[in-house]
């Protein structure tokens, strides 16, 4: 930014006029503005005629029925409100460090990376940084991203996809995950020599539904590996139903190794000794690429990064289980 522009930024622009942006980004229209400011509409008109000149160009287009924000306006509105939010976070951090936390971090995830990354890093974070706060919201990408723009989450965990290129997140891919297939303990199929993709013709399936990337590689990988499309008797994205089923029948699901491990390691469920060459879309991480990261998220993901590498090798090594003897 120019030293002038900067200075004049500064020395001139103010609180109120941020929340003026805000108001008029949601009503467009300063008679509407207006109240949420406690103000007339000639003082909100007046505030508005300030921050143009602050600025030193139209923010918004006059319209005979209100305002239509120009190209400039647009920008500043979004870095306005990040602003806000700035301001109401620091208030909620500053109770928080008040009250003893070293910090807190807004992590938004998917739910596949909750068993086991978020998991694992929220033990490394009670170990070393235990006044750490982090805070966690679960869901998906079109609730998740659009709130990591607003600079309301510090990071996002989940899967990196097309709807995540954009130029205003920062990605890193984390690890590829394998998929396994995974029955009830003492299932008749984990008793089978040699077990091979002809053995699962006649099995009863969970999988997700049928346009999943998930279910389109099994069928095209069971096919080619001399088995038949596989006919699902359940459908079903919950990992939570899919366990139940699975404890009361003899069906056989296809998820993420990660997540099947965990459910091994619990006794839940076990592995097939059957690898597939199917993998879902890579595990990642994602900023706001114009937000910096204060020390204590950058030192947040520093954990995730450990565990990312441990679960790599996790993965490697569970495509190579070993065969019943």
């Amino acid at each position: 930014m120019h030293p002038q522009l900067n200075n004049r930024l500064r020395a001139k622009l103010r609180l109120r006029h941020i929340e003026l942006l805000d108001a008029l980004g949601d009503t467009l229209n300063l008679h509407h503005a207006a109240p949420r400011l406690n103000l007339s509409q000639p003082a909100t008109s007046k505030l508005l005629q300030e921050v143009e000149k602050i600025y030193g160009t139209p923010l918004f287009d006059r319209l005979p029925r209100g305002l239509r924000a120009t190209a400039a306006g647009e920008s500043v509105i979004r870095w306005a409100r990040l602003l806000l939010n700035h301001v109401g976070e620091s208030v909620a951090e500053a109770h928080m460090v008040a009250a003893g936390a070293s910090g807190r971090v807004r992590v938004g995830t998917q739910p596949v990376a909750i068993p086991t990354l978020v998991n694992q890093v929220l033990q490394r974070v009670r170990a070393t940084m235990p006044d750490l706060v982090v805070t966690l919201t679960e869901g998906p990408n079109d609730m998740l991203l659009p709130a990591l723009a607003r600079d309301e989450l510090d990071i996002v965990l989940g899967r990196l996809s097309h709807d995540t290129r954009s130029d205003l997140y920062h990605s890193e891919r984390l690890y590829d995950e394998p998929v396994s297939l995974v029955v009830r303990k003492k299932h008749p199929l984990l008793r089978k020599r040699n077990l091979s993709a002809k053995h699962l013709v006649d099995v009863q399936w969970i999988l997700p539904p049928e346009l999943a990337p998930l279910r389109q590689q099994l069928d095209r990988v069971l096919v080619e590996q001399g088995s038949s499309r596989p006919t699902p008797r359940t459908e079903t994205t919950s990992q939570m139903m899919v366990e139940i089923i699975l404890n009361q029948t003899d069906s056989v699901a296809a998820m993420p190794f990660s997540v099947a491990r965990l459910y091994q390691s619990r006794g839940q469920l076990d592995i097939l000794h059957l690898p597939l060459p199917i993998s879902m879309p890579p595990v990642g991480l994602l900023r706001h690429a114009q937000v910096k990261c204060p020390p204590v998220v950058e030192s947040f993901i520093g954990l995730v990064r450990q565990v990312s590498e441990e679960l790599k090798g996790q993965a490697g090594a569970g495509h190579g289980l070993h065969p019943p003897a």
